[in-house]
């Protein structure tokens, strides 16, 4: 997977180390083409990127840690509803302590909807659920004003269209979407082993999570759109944890749990 190097290497801000932080240059935006998808960096190294904005002008981050060469890579999807708090925390873990074994990489996003994430609200600043904004044949906008509405159109939010296109240049074997509180692993059958290698590692079951979209059309959700259009490339699943997690579970299980189910660590 060599599809983001000259882009990224263009826009990123290179760490060395996992803890430390520096800010991007003024002015970062989404990578434009791309040739690779890890980015021109030592193995031992944190690589940042700005891959899209909020709606009200937040950056939406995206941290590499692993070989820059890396034929085999996960993504982990830290929050999506910002009122659902564990997830960024797997997401900082991994972003810190994991180094990924030779071939492999990981690509964390700690949240893609940092206004929900700073305003405690499942929705992004226009009132959309962004889990819902995808655009599927699932996809609809009724229940405006609820907490679950998918928006006045298909992908019509930024934080939308900046993970997808994200995930098209990335188009990573795994994605790990860690949600909160109804405590399972998304069943969807396209990977039961990687299911099940979840299941175990987190101790959740896999269970199925709908979002009522109507029979015979897809769910207008990250793991529908990646697996019905970029599916030929790998499997996005649907991590639920419960309401409450203890701190070893949202830091080392899940995030030891997760790269293992992904075999990148």
């Amino acid at each position: 997977m060599r599809r983001l190097l000259a882009a990224l290497a263009a826009t990123c801000t290179v760490v060395a180390g996992a803890a430390a932080v520096v800010p991007e240059p003024a002015g970062a935006t989404a990578p434009a083409a791309a040739t690779s998808t890890a980015p021109a960096a030592a193995p031992g190294t944190v690589t940042r990127t700005v891959i899209g904005h909020s709606v009200r002008g937040r950056p939406i981050r995206a941290f590499y840690r692993g070989d820059p060469g890396a034929t085999h890579v996960l993504v982990v999807l830290g929050q999506m509803h910002g009122d659902e708090k564990a997830g960024p925390a797997t997401a900082r873990w991994l972003k810190k302590h994991l180094t990924p074994k030779p071939g492999t990489g990981i690509w964390v996003v700690p949240t893609m909807n940092p206004d929900g994430d700073a305003r405690r609200t499942r929705t992004n600043a226009r009132g959309v659920d962004l889990n819902r904004n995808w655009p599927t044949s699932g996809w609809s906008d009724a229940r405006r004003g609820t907490r679950y509405w998918g928006g006045p159109r298909p992908a019509s939010e930024p934080e939308t269209r900046a993970m997808i296109a994200f995930l098209r240049k990335v188009t990573p074997d795994y994605i790990a979407s860690i949600h909160q509180p109804l405590r399972g692993i998304g069943r969807s059958g396209r990977d039961v082993p990687w299911e099940k290698r979840l299941a175990r590692n987190l101790h959740l079951p896999r269970r199925h999570f709908g979002v009522g979209n109507p029979s015979g059309t897809i769910s207008p959700t990250l793991t529908g759109w990646y697996d019905s259009t970029l599916g030929r490339h790998g499997v996005a699943t649907t991590i639920e944890y419960g309401a409450r997690t203890s701190l070893r579970f949202r830091t080392k299980v899940a995030g030891r749990g997760i790269a293992r189910a992904a075999r990148v660590r």
